[in-house]
């Protein structure tokens, strides 16, 4: 019987679990300066957690994220007792339609023993201090006051899958969340200095290598924690220009923050690692603190490539929204007047021209030299070896060809642009409702794929939908892959599941493998309670009748992404889910991954 060999891209995983509402957001915002059993040798009020918040509140997450008055919720001082804070974090972790989440913590961080066995590396458990903390007749804290890191696992791991970003100012911050995965910082020597120390202090800028971090690190899906200071040390405060305190990390965030909007940096291009390293610069930099700032999951370094394929991998995620786009409903991309951006630079003798590039000027501005601005694709031409390298926005190397002659390249830059102009456009499809469905590979749980490798797709749904899926394929080709002719049921239950290829339906002589060049591909899912009028693709057999294929060319593809916006429009409910992942040659995924 004949093997009919459906080259097909391959997908990972998809973000967004919630179902159903509009976007909806949740902050606590948390200060802590006045104690109530403050004395004057150990637990002294502070100065800056109050201004903290409103800081933080103000000028980050208003103008900056996105959120209303209405969804952000403070606890301060005398507020924020241990009673308190229980109550507004079962508050905060509840809500099935909220799709963003931020936590901070300004105030008295600690350490205690140990008390749940979890903490191998130092035995103990690291805690922040509510305004009624007190201590034990013996010295130590009455666990009855404080919240442990036990205590937030707790909540946070309640929350997995869904989107956090917390951020805690305060003394041995560092792994305050701990208990989700042993993180160990930079090892430095505990200082001497308490919170409220002021001064000029100097440290060579250390970075955690590999070796040095525990591979327990298991933090929930979706979340990002930043700390002021690594576990060992103190969170310093100190008096500013206005005679105000703030915490230094605070105070250093905020200046952060303000030096992305003065250099006019894209917003959305500022990943979560990005962000990190330039806070550090400025703490290290620009403040001389001896304070190391620390960051889960884990942080490996400043270069971009060092995160794919780890447990840290979202770090080199957008940061900023992306939500305030859907925050104000479902977006749809101009496709007829967008566009992307695209530097291309030439090491050796200057081959391409802009006149050479001219069938690109309705979907790229092509630069030829940098300017002031972001860049969905840098492309370097090496003249010497012949080669052309692509990098994305986040810095990491998505794509590598060949080419044999100038006509060779052209085509090829030519075909990579209209690669990159669908994958923007298909990534800005944005629906304001969560993405209820689970699409994987079954029996495959790794990041990464090589050329030729048979897979096949297992969808589950939480909701009545029929299923769209397009691919944008690493060797530029542009895919619909379900419904396709061999299987044109695409109609998924609640609490069902779809195969694709289903070989009780298509035959056991079909199997699907994902395309034969390396480089990044992106999938994009559109779900509808209701059918929508799309042509499939017509198969065409390639130059072996055993490879089956479903691309069609860069004009149909944008008619058949634009006869979808069209008809997305006029729905009340949709949903959508997107992933970018890499395919490499076989011999480089078996050098990297076994």
């Amino acid at each position: 019987m004949k093997k009919v060999v459906v080259l097909f891209s391959v997908m990972l995983f998809f973000s967004g679990m919630a179902t159903g509402g509009t976007y909806e957001k949740k902050a606590l915002l948390i200060g802590v300066g006045q104690y109530k059993n403050a004395d004057d040798e150990g637990l002294k009020n502070l100065n800056g957690p109050k201004n903290d918040v409103k800081l933080i509140k103000e000028e980050f997450l208003k103008p900056v994220l996105g959120y209303t008055e209405d969804q952000i919720d403070v606890l301060v001082d005398s507020d924020a007792t241990r009673k308190n804070i229980v109550n507004k974090m079962n508050a905060f972790i509840k809500g099935k339609n909220v799709k963003e989440r931020f936590f901070y913590f300004s105030g008295h961080g600690g350490q205690t023993d140990d008390i749940s066995g979890d903490e191998e590396y130092d035995a103990l458990d690291e805690v922040i201090l509510p305004h009624d903390a007190a201590y034990k007749s013996d010295g130590s804290w009455d666990d009855r006051t404080i919240i442990s890191d036990d205590d937030i696992r707790q909540w946070f791991e309640k929350l997995s899958g869904k989107k956090l970003t917390a951020m805690f100012d305060s003394c041995h911050s560092g792994t305050v969340c701990r208990s989700m995965g042993n993180l160990q910082g930079v090892p430095v020597s505990t200082p001497k200095h308490a919170f409220s120390k002021t001064g000029k202090i100097s440290v060579k800028r250390g970075i955690p290598n590999e070796e040095e971090l525990s591979e327990g690190e298991k933090i929930p899906e979706g979340h990002v924690y930043f700390y002021a200071a690594l576990d060992s040390q103190a969170a310093l405060e100190g008096k500013n220009s206005d005679n105000t305190f703030t915490g230094f990390y605070t105070e250093a965030l905020i200046r952060t923050v303000r030096d992305i909007a003065r250099q006019k940096q894209d917003k959305e291009k500022i990943s979560y690692l990005k962000l990190f390293d330039s806070l550090i610069t400025v703490m290290k930099d620009r403040m001389n603190l001896d304070q190391t700032p620390d960051i889960q999951p884990k942080y490996l370094g400043e270069e971009p490539e060092e995160y794919r394929n780890t447990r840290s991998a979202r770090l080199i995620e957008p940061f900023f929204p992306a939500s305030q786009a859907e925050a104000e409903g479902s977006s749809f991309p101009d496709v007829d007047r967008h566009k992307i951006n695209v530097l291309l630079v030439q090491e050796g003798k200057n081959l391409v021209s802009p006149s050479d590039l001219k069938q690109m000027e309705n979907h790229a501005v092509i630069d030829f030299e940098k300017k002031d601005k972001s860049y969905n694709l840098y492309i370097n031409i090496l003249t010497a070896s012949k080669k052309a390298e692509l990098t994305n926005e986040n810095g990491y190397r998505v794509n590598l060809f060949s080419y044999s002659d100038k006509k060779d390249l052209i085509r090829n830059l030519v075909k990579r642009a209209q690669h990159e102009f669908l994958k923007d456009i298909l990534e800005q499809i944005r629906s304001e409702h969560g993405f209820p469905m689970s699409v994987k590979v079954k029996d495959y749980d790794k990041n990464d794929f090589y050329c030729g490798q048979e897979i096949t797709y297992m969808i589950e749904s939480n909701v009545d939908a029929y299923v769209y899926i397009l691919s944008v394929d690493a060797g530029g080709e542009f895919n619909l892959l379900l419904p396709f002719e061999l299987q044109t049921d695409n109609k998924i239950r609640k609490g069902g599941r779809i195969l694709l290829p289903d070989q009780e339906i298509c035959g056991h002589d079909i199997v699907m493998e994902i395309t034969d060049e390396p480089g990044e591909e992106i999938i994009k899912v559109l779900a509808s309670p209701t059918p929508l009028n799309i042509k499939m693709a017509k198969p065409r057999i390639m130059e072996s009748e055993d490879d089956y294929m479903t691309q069609i060319s860069f004009d149909e593809a944008l008619k058949t992404i634009r006869d979808m916006i069209a008809q997305l429009r006029k729905q009340d409910i949709w949903y959508e889910g997107t992933k970018k992942y890499m395919n490499h040659t076989r011999q480089e995924y078996d050098s990297k991954f076994r």
